[in-house]
């Protein structure tokens, strides 16, 4: 299917592009539906994430015999069970459903359990996350269509894992949120890890759950046995927002984005400063509501280790920008739903661009003119190369591929942008 990008001509008659309400964090309502499963009792969670990877954790947590019942925008999780297994747990393409819940299963399982997903899905890293709970007795049997999962008991007294997270922090989290649901203490230790702010982030939503979790330098020190259930409302996505942040920049108009949190440990909140130091004007209207004011006066240089996930749209915010453009610390963009550095610089080209890769961690970007008629861009089945792409289309047009593979994190992403563009 194609689908024909929508160009800012719509907005000829209007000075700003009107405000923008965004869905909740996959990265959140992950992590919060997990710990409801963990903790004790009933939780109620408001703004969650309603997309195929949230769908696919809430499922399994049902699969595994943990009652959630969704009734008017809230989901009750009736939570404190060992997971026992129904049957085979399909999880499509979600990274953060399977890094999670494996050490959980790992760990607490009672028989064991079989694992199937997109082929990608198991294509990505998980070596570093089977190798502490193999040493622990877990084992692991990968197979064409998935692998079984087979638990090891929880040794007695205290849990004390070292875990390599030089390519994903995911590993780190999964193992940290397990380890909420033990009886005893757990120490998590490492020298090096991707995406640090990840880790303050599930720190962040442990604390919210009662485990009163202590993140330093190179440990994470978490408590057993303190999980409370909680009733909470869910932040909104900052990821899911940069597309529309990055629109303002792009058209030199005024957009408002609601609801976010200024205080969110998302670590995809810095497009807030790199937006800013590229010449836009930021204001935080109220407590949720940030707008931003275009347009960019001048190229990017950042370094995003802390936040890779912003590499697509802001490789297609620096193809627009007036000036030469660096994006650094993307070492770990090839092993995300499509190696997102080689598509990121694919993007860069096809909106006129020059994109110069540097190793596997750099993204030069020297801004261009894309020529009228193009091939359709091919987005990989990933739903932020798709979220680019509309980026790129507000200033050349062109033909999108596959735009429903925004369905894995955000539905609604082209009905949304078609309304702040007015068309």
């Amino acid at each position: 299917m194609l689908l024909s990008l929508p160009q800012d001509r719509f907005l000829a008659a209007r000075e700003a592009l009107g405000s923008v309400r965004i869905p909740g964090s996959k990265s959140v309502t992950n992590r919060a539906l997990l710990l409801a499963a963990l903790a004790p009792g009933t939780s109620h969670l408001q703004g969650g994430l309603e997309a195929e990877d949230t769908r696919w954790m809430r499922q399994a947590l049902r699969d595994l015999g943990i009652p959630v019942v969704e009734q008017g925008g809230t989901w009750g999780i009736q939570g404190g069970g060992r997971p026992r297994a129904q049957g085979p747990l399909w999880l499509g393409a979600s990274g953060t459903t399977l890094r999670f819940l494996l050490p959980w299963l790992a760990l607490c399982a009672e028989g064991p359990v079989r694992l199937e997903g997109d082929p990608r899905l198991f294509e990505r890293p998980l070596g570093p996350l089977l190798g502490p709970l193999e040493a622990l007795g877990a084992q692991w049997s990968a197979d064409a269509s998935g692998a079984w999962l087979r638990p090891s008991p929880v040794p007695p007294g205290r849990l004390e894992l070292k875990v390599d997270a030089r390519l994903s922090s995911q590993f780190l989290s999964g193992l940290a949120l397990a380890a909420a649901g033990l009886p005893g203490p757990s120490l998590l230790t490492w020298e090096e890890v991707a995406s640090p702010s990840y880790l303050t982030l599930t720190t962040q939503w442990l604390r919210r759950f009662s485990c009163g979790a202590i993140l330093e330098a190179g440990r994470w020190q978490i408590p057993g046995g303190a999980l409370q259930p909680r009733d909470l409302v869910l932040p909104g996505d900052w990821s899911g927002a940069a597309a529309f942040l990055a629109a303002a920049g792009v058209t030199g108009r005024r957009l408002q984005v609601s609801p976010l949190d200024p205080e969110d440990a998302q670590g995809d909140r810095t497009m807030v400063a790199l937006l800013e130091a590229a010449g836009c004007a930021i204001r935080w209207l109220d407590a949720q509501t940030l707008e931003v004011q275009g347009p960019l006066r001048r190229g990017l240089d950042a370094d995003l280790t802390d936040c890779p996930d912003l590499g697509p749209v802001l490789a297609a915010l620096a193809a627009l920008a007036p000036g030469p453009s660096e994006l650094r610390g993307l070492h770990t963009l090839p092993l995300k739903e499509c190696d997102r550095l080689d598509a990121s610089a694919e993007l860069v080209r096809w909106l006129g661009g020059q994109a110069e890769v540097i190793g596997d961690h750099t993204l030069r970007v020297a801004p261009g003119r894309a020529v009228a008629d193009r091939s359709p861009f091919n987005p990989r089945n990933d739903h932020r190369m798709a979220f680019a792409a509309a980026l790129g289309g507000l200033r050349w047009g062109g033909d999108l591929l596959d735009p429903h593979c925004v369905a894995k994190t955000f539905p609604d992403f082209w009905e949304v942008w078609r309304g702040m563009l007015g068309c």
